[in-house]
């Protein structure tokens, strides 16, 4: 059934003009028809999102549906932040399927939020340092070195296996840049993780790591850790103090 029998003439004159954009925002509308007051423009976009050609986000941002791509914009367009973490691989194409989780650090806010007529799911998170993002594309992305650092951080946002993958894709990670960011944690368990499995990857697939990352990360070590939580049956590596309840095969299952 065509749309303008939906439609009043002031929405179909509105929807004519929005239908082919991703996203909308009432100073935009205004801009477009200065003759309608605020508070019309509120109700016209409001008629639109509950006939379900819109999606509102927050109040005075909406989306369409059916014509949005680039999530990531959308997501910093609500919040401010940078794309991180498993959506920071697949930006910097190191992860090769698509996530419909879209990972946004923030300096403290934290909230899920299920976009409406997708398949999408934007979750922002505090985590810190709140650094190392550059603007690209028009949104702010984790450098590749950062966005390592974070999956570090936190593995079960990602997973050691994605993340391995990612690291042996890149090959040219700038060492001094990454180990710059732990100078704001003094969390121990992060130092033995890493260099833990930074050098199996140097064992297992001759990854080219220096010898001042592994012992930067040695001068951590502290009390025996798990590799991850939940997991009982370990093998312990004395050197690192890492009990790894995951197993070499399963770390890097994408090369086995």
């Amino acid at each position: 059934m065509n749309k303008k029998n939906y439609f009043s003439p002031q929405e179909q004159e509105v929807w004519e003009l929005l239908q082919d954009k991703e996203l909308l925002d009432h100073e935009q509308l205004h801009q477009v028809f200065p003759e309608y007051s605020p508070h019309k423009i509120d109700q016209l976009l409001s008629h639109l999102h509950k006939k379900k050609y819109l999606w509102r986000v927050r109040k005075g941002l909406y989306y369409n549906p059916r014509t949005i791509t680039n999530f990531y914009l959308l997501a910093l367009k609500l919040k401010e932040g940078y794309i991180g973490l498993s959506s920071a691989l697949r930006y910097h194409n190191l992860l090769d399927y698509e996530d419909f989780i879209i990972s946004i650090i923030t300096q403290k806010f934290r909230k899920s939020v299920k976009l409406e007529g997708t398949q999408y799911v934007l979750e922002f998170l505090p985590l810190r340092p709140f650094a190392g993002f550059e603007k690209n594309d028009n949104i702010y992305v984790s450098t590749p070195e950062k966005t390592l650092f974070d999956c570090f951080l936190r593995p079960n946002q990602v997973g050691y296996p994605v993340l391995t993958q990612a690291i042996y894709q890149l090959r040219s990670i700038n060492w001094k840049e990454f180990l710059s960011y732990f100078s704001s944690t003094n969390n121990s368990s992060l130092y033995q993780r890493t260099g833990y499995i930074l050098e199996m990857m140097k064992k297992e697939l001759k990854l080219k790591v220096p010898v001042f990352v592994l012992k930067f990360l040695a001068n951590k070590v502290k009390t025996p850790v798990k590799l991850v939580s939940g997991i009982n049956n370990t093998t312990f590596n004395p050197k690192w103090k890492v009990q790894d309840n995951l197993g070499k095969e399963r770390i890097l299952s994408w090369r086995y």
